[in-house]
């Protein structure tokens, strides 16, 4: 006797069918609606489309990064930040393997999407349009857009149009989680100038003194060590904080975004503006290593070597090839300023976190620390502020500003006190800040 279904297990797969369909369906017309309303600027109403289709598909990522935009829009930045986060604890997926519910469908399929999208005709549209054709006369099927995907068990690739079909990434694409990023460091700057905050710069007075500038056992552009003295000056305590700079400057290009974290990659001309805003100027290379020994001899201001309580550095959680995988300072990028101890002085983070630009050019074609003053040595050519001269194209002596202290993403030997690194003034190195100095006359 053959085995029939009962009715009622029919009844209820025919059910499960129609609401997967209707289900799709409905999402595919609110996700679109909420698209219109978005480019037509009614954020208030593209909000309530969003939100549905998020409710009925909590993990859908592109519906997730579609509401916290509309939330933007509408000022709602801690809202929008909340999504942005349910998008990046998301697994990331290097493949473009995905879960294909299709209408009239109840169960998933696994299968890669190959194109995301592809311009054709429905084909059960063309369908339903042929056999109708011999009653009336209607208009043309229009090409509609479709997924092209692989599926796995069966080994054939198809279109799907979109409307009738909702593709979910097993996680999220590398491309998403950077976009998700992305987005995400705009509102948190969005974050920040809603503070209002002021730039008060805590800046410590730095006795007058004298010191050996320079190391013996550095690279070569740290020698010869010569004498210099300097005079009282004030050295801002800490990093540029983003909230000052962005409080003062209206711009923000930190990588690494964050209040209180320091402000970094961004260019000489910036953090050179910033300080004369405030009334004060970027210290002189002799007054940074001066300020950054504080009176210490040793390759760093606390002593010969590193354990990594000291300062951020390129430790075991920086995902560069040159990090220290024995040593872990407890910061993957940057760091709130002052999170380590002082020097002497009672400076922040002279050593690592951001690198920090200072006054003087870098000057390869004859050795400043050959022929310097012993006195507040000024740096070479200290009254040139850029150069717009056809013969200064390309001299690096002219072009190039050195940054001192090393950064979260250098290694240790960087952080010594008498290390010096330049760029260009109109570039951003990665991990480059600045603090202001005045002088005390």
């Amino acid at each position: 006797m053959r085995n029939i279904l009962p009715v009622w297990i029919l009844l209820m797969v025919g059910l499960m069918t129609l609401f997967a369909g209707v289900a799709l369906a409905v999402e595919a017309d609110l996700l679109q609606s909420g698209q219109k309303a978005f480019s037509e600027g009614k954020y208030k109403e593209a909000e309530k489309f969003f939100t549905q289709v998020v409710a009925k598909a909590p993990d859908d990522h592109k519906a997730l990064r579609s509401l916290a935009e509309t939330k933007i829009k509408l000022k709602k930045l801690q809202e929008a930040e909340t999504l942005i986060d349910r998008i990046l604890k998301m697994p990331v997926v290097k493949g473009r393997n995905v879960q294909v519910y299709i209408e009239g469908d109840p169960n998933p399929h696994e299968a890669e999407l190959v194109d995301e999208t592809v311009m054709v005709v429905d084909e059960s549209a063309a369908a339903e349009k042929e056999q109708s054709q011999s009653f009336i006369r209607g208009d043309v099927v229009k090409r509609v857009p479709h997924y092209r995907v692989y599926f796995m068990k069966t080994g054939k690739m198809k279109l799907l149009p979109k409307s009738k079909t909702r593709i979910q990434y097993q996680g999220i694409p590398t491309a998403t989680r950077d976009l998700a990023l992305e987005l995400k460091a705009e509102v948190q700057k969005s974050l920040i100038s809603t503070q209002h905050a002021r730039a008060d710069e805590e800046m410590v007075a730095i006795p007058a003194g004298c010191f050996q500038m320079g190391s013996g056992q550095g690279d070569p552009d740290e020698r010869p060590v010569h004498k210099v003295c300097i005079s009282v000056f004030q050295m801002g305590m800490y990093e540029v904080r983003q909230k000052n700079f962005q409080a003062v400057m209206g711009t923000n290009p930190s990588q690494h975004v964050g209040a209180d974290l320091p402000v970094d990659s961004l260019t000489w001309d910036e953090a050179s503006d910033y300080c004369k805003k405030i009334g004060m100027r970027l210290p002189t290379e002799a007054e940074w290593e001066y300020a950054a020994r504080a009176g210490t001899t040793t390759p760093f201001y606390w002593g010969p070597t590193l354990s990594g309580k000291e300062a951020n550095f390129c430790d075991s959680a920086c995902e560069l090839n040159i990090r220290e995988p024995r040593v872990t300072d407890g910061f993957k990028h940057t760091a709130p300023v002052g999170s380590f101890p002082p020097n002497p002085f009672g400076l922040y983070d002279m050593a690592g976190n951001v690198s920090e630009w200072i006054r003087d050019w870098m000057d390869v074609g004859e050795n400043y620390y050959l022929i310097s003053p012993e006195k507040d040595p000024p740096g070479p050519r200290p009254d040139l502020q850029a150069c717009m001269r056809v013969d200064c194209i390309g001299a690096q002596s002219i072009t190039h500003k050195v940054y001192r202290g090393g950064a979260w993403n250098e290694n240790a030997g960087a952080l010594r006190s008498a290390n010096r690194r330049d760029s260009h003034f109109q570039l951003r190195p990665e991990g480059t800040g600045f603090r202001c100095a005045k002088s005390s006359q």
